[in-house]
């Protein structure tokens, strides 16, 4: 499902809200007139003394400010009689208010003031269905959960720390989640060790990317290349066309996957050059090295992320982290 097939459905469920909404309120006016002798009378001369107000403000040109404000008067004593009769038969002084999910948006899921802006609710509940959408709803990772105290502040000859590299690639990864589309470079390429967070910081992205309206594509690579399988084996293209069509791809632990001959290499490559040619953004995460990447798919492949125009590499250095992670977590 596409961003915009799920903002239609959510469109289509505010307006079935309103609907149930005004059937509620009707419910209660109904229960309330039946309840409350002479109500009903009040409320049909409430409603007519609305509409002759509007059809006179319609025809009067000069648009008289002294019956406006007559208008006004007559519609406070009316309001005041409505509320008396229902208190005085047990019922609360709001209980013919209008009945919305969001009194700010009166659940049309947008907010006039004055320009058009989409509700904080509808926002939300946009949001929540890209994640779902995107199979990182739940306990996916988010840069607020970024711990700089997990990795050593030793520094290396060169001077540098795998606290700082980790900071700066944490720096890179949300400034290119924050501008997407319209990032500094198409592609990013995460490589390092096991253990250092390159799986952590692909779901960072994702879920910023996904908050800001963006609909991310996540997978590992081994399903990725379950689906190349059977794309080949199907002869069915259709198969990988929603890895090829979206805007973000992200593939976690590439070189972790059942290496097939005639299949994996050659749909990689057709994967990547595809959506380079379309302009679409792909990150990715491995474990492997450049020359190993290299032998794994040859250098057609590679040659693609070595594209520093195209695609920026990150590299993760130092230890495994899991186990400051499972200290501190023991220590909480």
């Amino acid at each position: 499902m596409t961003s915009e097939q799920i903002l239609l459905q959510l469109h289509q469920e505010y307006a079935r809200r309103r609907e149930d909404n005004m059937l509620l309120f009707e419910q209660r006016q109904a229960q309330a007139c039946e309840q409350c002798p002479g109500l009903r009378e009040l409320i049909t001369a409430r409603h007519t003394a609305v509409m002759a107000g509007v059809r006179a403000t319609l025809l009067n040109a000069r648009k008289d400010g002294g019956a406006a404000s007559g208008m006004a008067q007559r519609m406070a004593d009316m309001n005041r009689q409505i509320t008396d009769k229902l208190t005085q038969h047990g019922l609360p002084q709001d209980y013919l208010q209008p009945i919305y999910t969001c009194p700010d948006c009166r659940d049309e899921g947008y907010i006039y003031d004055p320009s058009r802006r989409m509700c904080d609710c509808l926002r939300k509940a946009f949001n929540q269905r890209l994640l779902q959408e995107s199979g990182i709803a739940g306990d996916m990772h988010t840069f607020a959960d970024f711990d700089e105290t997990l990795f050593s502040d030793e520094t290396d000859e060169r001077g540098l720390s795998q606290r700082k590299a980790a900071v700066a690639i944490r720096n890179v990864c949300e400034a290119y989640a924050d501008s997407f589309p319209a990032t500094p470079v198409r592609d990013l390429l995460l490589m390092g060790k096991s253990g250092l967070g390159k799986t952590f910081m692909l779901q960072c992205i994702a879920h910023r990317v996904a908050q800001r309206g963006h609909l991310p594509t996540c997978t590992s690579a081994y399903r990725l290349f379950e689906l190349a399988r059977r794309a080949y084996m199907e002869n069915d293209s259709s198969i990988l066309a929603p890895m090829m069509d979206a805007p973000l791809l992200l593939i976690d632990d590439l070189g972790t996957e059942p290496l097939m001959n005639n299949v994996t290499v050659t749909q990689l490559f057709n994967l990547l050059n595809e959506r380079q040619l379309a302009g679409r953004h792909t990150v990715i995460s491995t474990n492997l090295t450049m020359s190993e990447l290299q032998e794994r798919y040859t250098e057609r492949v590679t040659s693609r992320f070595l594209d520093a125009t195209g695609c920026r590499r990150l590299l993760f250095i130092g230890g495994d982290i899991r186990r400051n992670l499972k200290r501190k977590a023991d220590n909480a």
